[in-house]
């Protein structure tokens, strides 16, 4: 006799392999080994699949046994004795091979036949081995595998699901099989006794944190329970932001363990295993007896946490570089230290750099109430608090600082402070899942949601030039052996998510900058430019290939307005300092986590929210040239101003702070701002928020210039097109726009105010004395001659011609502009002054005179070639 079986409390992959099994062994006996899942029962109990009961089969008669959805003979229960029977032969059909004999080398007897893959599931195998012997299904049979299959790999959703799953449910669907069927089996009702246990395990759960995953340990004391464990922990696999389920619950004298895995890197088979059980890495169990729960609890956190390289660890996860304060400053001085930097508690050492204890605000604001300003804070230190050591575990840290209330802990390597872990690195590691869900898209749109410790290697890879790629990875492998930290920031970052081309490659680095720098470049062979003004430096590849790099730094102001004083920080520091929180975003270029994308202030939240935000509520307050970029941003972006940031740029114009900006810093922001493609909407938002006054207080929005600013843009357009070897600065065009709207006085002492080159001024102003003659001369009628056109505009710079073009509405006017523009102001006369001498002209001011005429001759069409010329001139010297 033949005999078909599967595994201890059989799911519905072991039934439908087993139905599936039967097909290639006809007449075989099909019976389970003991006990079924929930669903499978009661599947059962309406469909009448032949299965013989266990006390039925006789064991003496069993020639050939065959398993499917398993390979251990522990897990067969009584059938266990015919798989040692050296007389009876054994076939196994499984979807996880080789698993149980990892590490050992043990050959495999001739009387046991394996047929076995790495498939999302068992009835893959044999549906595979169906369709190889041409064996047809009935639409009943193919609906039973079909459930199988589709409970076994999550309806085709699970990582472990292959191709060859979904061709093996084409040949199901190919052969009729009944979804409806299947989704109805598959679907597990809520009954009290089960909301009753889901309810005790998500009370007493807790969460094992490794390096980038979390894992649900959710137990249960909850006896009443009688139904299906594994749909219990199918339910809580649902939960989002854990990559793995591992359900603990009590089954009369032992304990039943349930896991469940959505990470491929998390494998709860071996879990499984580790207790006697056995699975795949995605679904795995064990039952667990002789055990208190206690016991269990601590083994399962001890066999996780205790994966080489898994367990989430301070070194992880803490903040670097950190600021400090020396134990002789006075209170006044680290209370001022503390405003300077944001923060709210430092860690103190001694002249030796030795960690002697933490000082809080709290601290320092209550010497200050009892006038203790001039004492040192060594007399006010906390020496007791909790610190940890980088490779103490994540859960310690959270135990400790929610059992002592602390906020702040310091990680000290050999006594010395080599990072911090607080409060907001707490909440940032324990909830990184909403974090991932308040930056994911709304359903129905097409941006893909933000992920744990985004990578965006591949971007780098496809979107930057490959030389500039390969300088990146060279330059990472360099921080890894300086150990210290580099990130991409800046533009290049906002602009990489946006696809949107940027090469101007800043790069930060958690330590000194330009001496890291300086190796860089002495490795490559490259050239190497220091500012140390700024503290940063540029290296200079042999392909053109150019990084900028700088130090991490903190900024604070000493007054609004001034330039930012810098100090040497943390990367987060450093991107908080950033002006938008689209422009914190920044990329890890260390070998060990090059690519990954980091986000301490929703940046890619903002981006794909199209919202421009500032930082902080003071931003504009301490750098009002903020505002003049939110704006610019924005229109380059096409986003929009968060409400908040709106709020803020009003009140930080009603302060008036824009006038104690210094010229230089004001005109560079508009210079760029004008810059811009389409500036018009940009100045119509200054306009918006009352800041043109800033420029000049006569100085309006209007209709006029609305339209004159829109008809530049087209002309310039036009200019680009017709004149590629003729580059024109387009914020030239646009300022004389604006000046051409105020009093001649008012454009004086606008460029004055704004300290432009007496040059550039004289250029910027040439126009505003003019534009309305010069328009009335151009619209007489009759209309003018060429000769007349070229004299009227010939000292004008193109700059002022396409303003006039844009002033104008009369298209005769555009058109003598144009003609002078393509055509007039690019002749001249074919004679020169030594044709004139040779002629017989004696040198002197006639030669101007001559040469001016056969110009305007030929502008008028008189004369067109050099005999025409040279009569001309002859003429002329007649008369004369």
């Amino acid at each position: 006799m033949d005999l078909i079986t599967t595994h201890l409390n059989a799911d519905f992959d072991g039934l439908a392999s087993m139905v599936a099994a039967r097909k290639l062994y006809s007449g075989a006996t099909l019976a389970f080994p003991g006990g079924a899942q929930e669903h499978v029962r009661r599947f059962l109990a309406t469909h009448d699949l032949g299965l013989s009961k266990l006390k039925d089969v006789n064991l003496s008669q069993v020639q050939r046994l065959i398993l499917v959805d398993v390979q251990e003979p522990e897990r067969i229960g009584r059938f266990e004795e015919l798989f040692h029977d050296q007389k009876i032969e054994v076939h196994i059909y499984d979807h996880h091979p080789g698993h149980r004999e990892e590490g050992t080398h043990q050959p495999t007897p001739s009387r046991i036949h394996r047929v076995m893959d790495s498939v999302g599931a068992s009835v893959t195998v044999l549906i595979e081995q169906l369709q190889a012997r041409s064996i047809s299904l009935t639409p009943f049979e193919a609906t039973v595998l079909a459930i199988g299959l589709y409970d076994e790999t999550g309806s085709l959703r699970y990582n472990s699901t292959t191709p060859r799953d979904l061709e093996a449910a084409a040949v199901l669907l190919r052969a009729k099989a009944d979804l409806t069927m299947v989704t109805a089996f598959m679907q597990t009702p809520l009954d009290p006794e089960r909301v009753a246990l889901l309810n005790d395990l998500l009370q007493t759960s807790e969460t094992l944190y490794l390096h980038d995953q979390k894992v649900l340990l959710a137990t249960s004391t909850y006896d009443r329970y009688t139904g299906d464990l594994s749909a219990v922990a199918e339910q809580l696999a649902q939960l989002e932001g854990y990559d793995a389920i591992l359900a603990l619950m009590p089954m009369e004298d032992k304990f039943q363990l349930v896991a469940r895995s959505k990470n491929p890197d998390i494998n709860v088979g071996k879990l499984a295993e580790y207790f006697g059980g056995g699975g795949h890495p995605q679904a795995a169990s064990a039952t667990i007896k002789g055990k208190t729960l206690i016991e269990v609890t601590e083994q399962i956190r001890e066999h996780v946490l205790s994966e080489p390289n898994k367990a989430l660890s301070a070194a992880n996860i803490m903040t670097t570089p950190v600021q400090t304060a020396h134990e002789d400053a006075t209170v006044i001085e680290t209370e001022q230290q503390m405003t300077r930097l944001g923060v709210n508690v430092l860690p103190v050492l001694n002249t030796k750099k030795r960690y002697l204890g933490l000082v809080s605000r709290e601290t320092i604001q209550k010497a200050l109430f009892h006038e203790f300003r001039d004492i040192p804070i060594r007399t006010i230190l906390q020496t007791d608090m909790y610190t940890a050591e980088p490779h103490t575990p994540f859960h310690d840290i959270q135990t400790q600082m929610l059992e002592r209330n602390q906020r702040f802990v310091p990680i000290l390597k050999g006594g010395r402070v080599i990072g911090v872990f607080t409060r907001t690195d707490l909440l940032r590691t324990l909830h990184q899942d909403i974090l991932e869900s308040a930056h994911a898209p709304a359903k129905g749109t097409t941006t893909p949601p933000a992920h744990r410790h985004r990578n965006v290697k591949a971007m780098l890879k496809t979107r930057f030039p490959g030389d500039l790629y390969d300088l990146l990875v060279l330059v990472g492998e360099q921080a890894e052996q300086h150990h210290v930290g580099l990130y991409l920031v800046g533009g290049c970052v906002r602009d990489l998510i946006l696809n949107i081309p940027n090469l101007d490659i800043d790069v930060v680095v958690e330590g000194n900058g330009m001496a890291f720098a300086k190796a860089f470049a002495k490795r490559l062979g490259a050239r190497v430019k220091v500012h140390d003004r700024f503290g940063t430096a540029t290296v200079t590849c042999a392909k053109t290939c150019k990084l900028d790099f700088a130090t991490a730094r903190t900024e604070y102001y000493e007054f609004p307005t001034a330039l930012p004083t810098v100090e040497q920080s943390s990367i987060k520091k450093d991107l908080y300092r950033r002006d938008f929180t689209i422009n914190t975003l920044a990329v890890c270029l260390n070998s060990r986590r090059f690519g990954e994308l980091v986000d301490f202030y929703g940046g890619q939240r903002d981006l794909h929210d199209k919202t421009l935000r500032v930082l902080h509520s003071l931003s504009f307050i301490e750098d009002p040239t903020r505002v003049f970029r939110a704006i610019r941003f924005q229109q380059r972006l096409g986003f929009r101003l968060g409400k908040e940031t709106s709020t803020l740029i009003k009140g930080a114009v009603t302060m008036n702070l824009f006038h104690r900006l210094s010229p230089s810093r004001l005109l560079n922001e508009l210079i760029l701002l004008l810059s811009e493609s389409e500036p018009r909407k940009a100045l119509g938002q200054l306009a918006e928020f009352d800041l043109l006054k800033f420029i000049h207080p006569q100085l309006k929005w209007s209709p006029q210039l609305s339209r004159v600013l829109k008809a530049i843009e087209e002309s310039l357009e036009w200019y680009t097109l017709l004149y590629l070897d003729r580059p024109m600065h387009s914020w030239v065009v646009y300022w004389m726009a604006l000046m051409d709207t105020l009093p001649p006085k008012a454009v004086r002492d606008t460029l004055l105010r704004l300290t432009f080159p007496q040059r550039q001024a004289n250029k910027l102003e040439c126009i505003g004395r003019k534009s309305s003659i010069l328009l009335r001369q151009l619209g007489k009628r009759p209309a003018l001659k060429p000769a007349q056109i070229y004299r009227l505009l010939q000292d004008l710079p193109d700059e002022a011609l396409i303003v006039l073009m844009a002033k104008s509405s009369s298209e005769s006017i555009k058109r003598q502009i144009s003609a002078f523009l393509t055509t007039y102001q690019r002749l001249t006369p074919l004679l020169n002054g030594t044709d004139l001498k040779a002629i017989g002209f004696t040198p002197g001011p006639q030669f101007r005179k001559i040469l001016d005429a056969l110009l305007d001759a030929r502008l008028n069409g008189h004369i067109k070639t050099e005999f025409d010329e040279r009569d001309f001139v002859s003429q002329f010297l007649r008369k004369s």
